[in-house]
């Protein structure tokens, strides 16, 4: 019996990716417990932590999708800021936190009202996989702050000999996920912090961990399984991918120019690179942990499957150019690519949204776990939605 991963990457508001990626898997009334004991594990950072509440909390898919789609509920979260110094920075400069750390707890322990102020063991205490004995492994990503070390809450104790003893973390659901989605710098005004104890908190992020892939497959080594029995399910929240324009050449709205480099500049991409994740990191050390793929029947080419929408152009080999994906206009396609993580406005989740269409039906390309950085081809993955399905429904088992 194979041991089965699910992780959930961060990304803000851009998670309702990850809940539509699951109802296309599941279908929208299916409840998130049925979800979660198809696994073994779930690992989760940042955005992706808010799903995996809504799965322990046992919301319909269609409801969970909800949160990120009703701007009420959106808003509860990312909260302004009542900083004057912080809003001045923000317009002076484009840098500086715009969201309220302290009002985001409160918010999620209302939206996970039933489990979220439970501790993690109990929060997901009966929910298991059929047959097997103990429940499922939980583990969400955060960053200590005063440390300046990587935290991970656990809802079990990961340990052995030789391996030290990973504590079973003494937060609730809601407490876990307020330290992993507190994005710093540009977007919340301070560390998350829990009423009863010292220990502050930023955005898993920080820890290199924004796909939490590699984290959750050596948990599970950790915790006695044989790394081929090993299969993940990595879901992202979309990443911007273009070519690079040549120097000297004018670049086309699908090609990424040259930045000049500077205080300001360097601080912006300084504050946002915490949502980088190239394709050739995590997911492929993942890869070759698990046995590069070995003796998989086909179509499956690795025991790791990635789903994730790339913002990225195609090749029209005609023309010799890049263009658009899906139809999309110069406009649409520059528009998702600027887009921040703290997609609030409607105008900009229903932008999110359709862009998840496109994904889905496979018209727009899915990040491979390897590919040519210059024609954007998979070496080694899968470059469509439905192909990536294929490859999962053959290697869960």
């Amino acid at each position: 019996m194979n041991y089965r991963i699910l992780t959930l990457d961060g990304g803000g508001a851009w998670a309702l990716i990850e809940v539509r990626a699951l109802i296309a898997l599941y279908g929208k009334d299916t409840k998130g417990h049925a979800v979660l004991s198809d696994f073994d594990m779930v690992a989760a950072n940042s955005g992706g932590s808010l799903v995996l509440g809504g799965l322990v909390e046992d919301l319909t898919l269609g409801e969970l999708l909800g949160y990120f789609e009703d701007e009420k509920k959106r808003r509860s979260i990312f909260s302004p800021t009542t900083s004057l110094g912080d809003w001045a920075l923000q317009r002076l400069t484009g840098l500086g936190p715009k969201y309220s750390a302290e009002g985001k707890l409160p918010a999620l322990q209302k939206l996970l009202s039933k489990r979220g102020n439970l501790a993690l063991p109990d929060a997901i205490a009966g929910v298991r996989r059929a047959g097997l004995p103990v429940d499922v492994h939980l583990l969400i990503v955060g960053f200590d702050y005063d440390r300046n070390r990587a935290t991970f809450f656990r809802s079990r104790v990961a340990g052995g000999p030789q391996l030290g003893k990973g504590d079973v973390a003494g937060v609730t659901l809601a407490e876990a996920i307020h330290a992993s989605t507190n994005a710093p710098v540009n977007y919340f005004d301070g560390p998350a912090q829990f009423h009863d104890r010292p220990e502050r908190y930023w955005d898993g992020g920080l820890t290199g961990c924004n796909n939490p892939v590699l984290t959750a497959v050596t948990e599970a080594m950790v915790l006695g399984q044989a790394p081929t029995d090993i299969v993940a399910l990595s879901l992202g929240t979309g990443t911007v991918v273009m070519p690079l324009a040549k120097p000297g050449s004018q670049p086309s709205p699908y090609e990424t120019a040259r930045g000049v480099s500077s205080l300001v500049a360097d601080l912006r991409k300084l504050a946002t690179s915490i949502l980088d994740d190239p394709p050739d990191v995590s997911t492929f050390i993942s890869h070759v942990m698990t046995g590069s793929g070995k003796n998989l029947p086909p179509p499956a080419q690795s025991r790791i499957v990635r789903m994730n929408p790339m913002i990225s152009p195609t090749w029209d080999a005609a023309q010799k150019k890049w263009t658009a994906p899906g139809q999309m206009t110069v406009a649409q396609f520059k528009y998702l690519a600027n887009l921040d993580v703290d997609a609030v406005e409607q105008q900009q989740v229903e932008a999110i949204a359709d862009f998840a269409d496109l994904w889905l039906a496979g018209k727009t390309s899915n990040q491979a776990i390897r590919m040519d950085r210059d024609t954007l081809k998979p070496e080694l993955g899968y470059g469509t939605f439905p192909e990536a399905v294929a490859g999962w429904n053959k290697v869960k088992g």
